[in-house]
């Protein structure tokens, strides 16, 4: 019962410190955009654009409010789903936009996870299996240089190679057609539009996966239901497969919740570098184009995915291990 009550304790603080990231995300949301230079009447300076008119269009953006009417508002709205309408696009609504967005790039990260865990884990398991010899050396050295290269760097040079110098694949949009003629046809559209930004991103989650499975069985290969299975004389994949990667692989597994924030991230670069129409291009845009509205609901959204599985890798690590808050 007790240890039940410290467990519950210890959620319901991981609960309160999630609720504080989040109030902090709502006024960091709020500030960012308006500690920006310029303002989103920026665009329009031009001969025929008078002081008058940028004033006129700053109250039409409800932009001339005192901050603490613009804040409650922002945060009501928020709170409410309600992100208006873009000022770059003007009527468009900002929800519009993100419907449109989203699932682009929640298909941009899936697949790059996916790529990532199902090729990283058995290059770590074989790597820590083969520990210190000519297998865990290579597959070691390649994660590292891969680990090492900045996303951007990665995206610009398979854009080159692969869009310039031996154009086999698109470096931008996300599609060739706007209709297709079944959702095959669409995904397969959209697969190869996107192989190079998922290579980009993969290729550096893949190594940090590699480097987990690596690290997480060589703690576990020592153990003596290890060398039971292999004096069985069953063979080295079953040993590995079958009895030693199961009990390494949850540690493994807690990491993608707290992966989400890079992933993230890396989405912004990779989107802006290949010209792929997702959240991250679209973040970019609105910062370019000081569209507060785009700017704070891009990063509210991608904020949220990211503290939500945050708090869900947490939770899950609750559960696979009963020590965290207070289990035995």
């Amino acid at each position: 019962m007790a240890d039940k009550s410290s467990k519950k304790a210890y959620i319901a603080t991981r609960v309160r410190n999630y609720l504080a990231a989040f109030a902090a995300i709502l006024v960091v949301n709020f500030a960012i955009p308006r500690v920006m230079p310029g303002d989103p009447t920026t665009r329009f300076v031009g001969p025929g654009f008078t002081e008058e008119a940028r004033q006129a269009l700053l109250r039409e953006f409800g932009l001339t409010k005192p901050l603490g009417e613009q804040f409650v508002l922002y945060l009501t709205n928020t709170l409410t789903g309600d992100f208006g309408v873009s000022f770059a696009r003007y009527p468009t609504p900002v929800m519009e936009l993100i419907i449109q967005r989203l699932p682009r790039t929640l298909y941009l990260m899936g697949a790059s996870v996916t790529i990532s865990v199902v090729i990283g884990i058995p290059l770590g398991a074989v790597a820590a299996w083969k520990f210190g010899e000519r297998e865990d050396l290579a597959i070691t050295q390649s994660s590292l240089f891969f680990r090492s290269i900045p996303t951007f760097w990665l995206a610009i040079l398979l854009a080159f190679l692969f869009g310039y110098v031996i154009p086999i694949f698109p470096i931008s949009g996300a599609t060739s057609s706007a209709t297709h003629a079944s959702f095959l046809d669409y995904f397969l559209d959209l697969s190869y539009h996107t192989f190079l930004p998922v290579v980009t991103m993969s290729a550096y989650f893949l190594a940090g996966y590699t480097f987990l499975m690596r690290g997480s069985l060589l703690d576990i290969l020592p153990e003596n239901y290890i060398k039971i299975a292999e004096s069985k004389g069953l063979s080295e994949r079953q040993v590995l497969f079958g009895h030693a990667v199961s009990p390494a692989f949850p540690p493994v597994l807690t990491q993608l919740g707290f992966q989400i924030g890079r992933l993230a991230g890396g989405a912004v670069l990779v989107e802006t570098v290949f010209s792929y129409p997702g959240m991250g291009q679209l973040m970019f845009e609105s910062v370019l184009a000081r569209d507060y509205p785009v700017i704070q609901a891009t990063f509210f959204f991608l904020a949220i995915m990211v503290l939500g599985s945050m708090f869900l890798a947490e939770i899950l690590y609750t559960v696979i291990d009963p020590r965290i808050g207070g289990g035995e």
